[in-house]
């Protein structure tokens, strides 16, 4: 995707300009915010936190910075374009790869792999290669093919999916779930398991998920993830000045309640703060509490995606057997995702860690490593009985598995602190990170940024199109904004 040629946005004066109200300064609304002011629009962003980011905070403590969210940028051009629609460039350096992943199997084999497909080769088995070659060309081709429909265009309607559906349909392996479009392409061993993990990045069981997201292996392998340079909250902190520095409002530390509709239109929203009338809204919230705000009637409780367990920890000492970001696969990876599906935290689970002070030494005092560790977790169940105890039983399992490869977990720690899926509540229903879970090909495509009943509202972030991640929000906000705006008769290219 290539970045639009800068346009400054529309004067503060004149005749008198549309206000929209944005709830949410995350990466959503702070792109629907920057593409509302460049329309023309008047612009005041309510965030319940006391600072941007949503998901995507820090946590400094110590002498030590974490991301508290997303460690990897992937799609900077989405990033570029986002500053570029607002007439700037971005002001942050996103040239530099990530670096490339450390992954370590059960069978103590350690395979460095990047987005250099020679640098990747060259840690294969003997016979590997073909397979890996393969692998990563269906996903290139499964990607081509969508993101034109599904990430770079607004909501497909019936017409779009239908022309999909005949040019490519059958690519897509309809009606095959991931592991049989691996198996068909004879991947097998630690090759399998290492193409299964991609699917959880859009909150998904691998052994559930349809092969079409077997797509998300060719943005990482083929296009490669980006190092942020101060981190993802840097990028946050970034479009908030810029939002700020085009006229925008964002006002701190006031929840909205509820969104005052007349008629077909929201007039008012409604937050701790008090009323602020408006003329237009963009909900960059969970979909759920958007559809609440909206006095929408609940929405059915279909399975929610993956959520997370946390560890952040600063140490002292390096590690060398440590990459700035390592996986550590359990002994049965099908087994892990059996666990969080009757709703425990696995007692085996994938360990992913990162360490940012590789790339930005000033995350930890010298000679010390910050410490992101990972781990899949289910989301909350409708019971709150015995929650602690399941969460200690992550917390637990983690630590044993750091503790097998070598890594004592209480050595060396200076600063802790934990990330549960009720802590992930506060961002999404039940503390998913997707919305619900895409295991179906249906279920695949996020609802759209539209809001039934309602004109002058849209609602934007990781749970509506085109879905969860740093550039698909920004992207989402994009399409909410674009909607909103030619409702109000603001001047939008989208």
């Amino acid at each position: 995707m290539s970045a639009p040629s800068p346009r400054a946005p529309a004067p503060a004066t004149g005749p008198r300009r549309p206000h929209v109200v944005v709830v949410g300064a995350g990466f959503a609304g702070l792109s629907a915010a920057l593409h509302l002011l460049a329309a023309g629009a008047r612009v005041s962003v309510l965030e319940r936190a006391a600072t941007p980011g949503g998901k995507a905070g820090e946590w400094r403590s110590g002498g030590f910075r974490f991301d508290t969210g997303p460690t990897l940028l992937t799609l900077p051009d989405v990033v570029e374009a986002t500053f570029a629609a607002a007439g700037r460039p971005c002001p942050l350096d996103l040239g530099r790869q990530g670096g490339g992943t450390r992954y370590v199997f059960p069978s103590g084999r350690v395979w460095d792999v990047s987005s250099d497909l020679g640098r990747t080769l060259a840690g294969l088995e003997p016979g590997e290669d073909d397979a890996y070659r393969r692998a990563l060309e269906r996903a290139r081709q499964l990607y081509e093919a969508a993101a034109p429909v599904f990430v770079h265009a607004p909501a497909p309607g019936l017409p779009q999916l239908l022309r999909y559906a005949l040019r490519h349909g059958m690519a897509a392996a309809p009606g095959r779930r991931l592991p049989q479009l691996l198996d068909a392409l004879g991947v097998r061993g630690d090759l399998r398991t290492f193409f299964l993990r991609f699917a959880t990045y859009f909150g998904a069981d691998p052994f559930r998920a349809p092969a079409v997201l077997h797509n998300i292996a060719w943005v990482e392998l083929g296009l490669g993830p980006r190092h942020v340079e101060g981190g993802m909250h840097a990028l946050a902190r970034a479009l908030e000045e810029a939002v700020t520095d085009l006229g925008g409002e964002i006002r701190y530390g006031g929840e909205v309640r509820r969104l005052v509709r007349r008629g077909r239109r929201v007039s008012e929203v409604v937050s701790d703060a008090g009323a602020t009338r408006c003329d237009g809204v963009v909900v960059a919230v969970d979909r759920t509490q958007a559809l609440a705000m909206l006095g929408h009637a609940p929405v059915s409780d279909r399975e929610p995606s993956l959520s997370g367990l946390v560890w952040l920890a600063g140490v002292r000492g390096t590690d060398a057997r440590l990459a700035s970001h390592t996986v550590f696969f359990p002994e049965d990876y099908e087994r892990e995702f059996h666990d969080i599906r009757s709703g425990r935290h696995p007692r085996d689970p994938t360990l992913y860690v990162a360490i940012s002070a590789r790339s930005d030494p000033a995350d930890a005092p010298a000679g010390c490593e910050n410490r992101f560790v990972m781990a899949n977790a289910p989301a909350l169940t409708q019971r709150a009985a015995g929650r602690e105890a399941e969460v200690a039983e992550g917390r637990r399992a983690v630590h044993a598995v750091l503790a097998r490869h070598g890594f004592e977990p209480g050595e060396g720690v200076v600063v802790q602190r934990w990330q549960t899926p009720a802590t992930f509540a506060a961002f999404g229903h039940r503390g998913s990170l997707y919305g619900a879970a895409p295991h179906g090909m249906l279920a695949t495509l996020r609802p759209a940024n539209a809001v039934a009943g309602v004109l002058n509202a849209a609602l934007a972030g990781g749970t509506v199109h085109p879905g969860g991640g740093v550039p698909l929000a920004l992207l989402s906000g994009r399409y909410a904004a674009a909607r909103v705006a030619r409702h109000l008769d603001l001047d939008t290219s989208d």
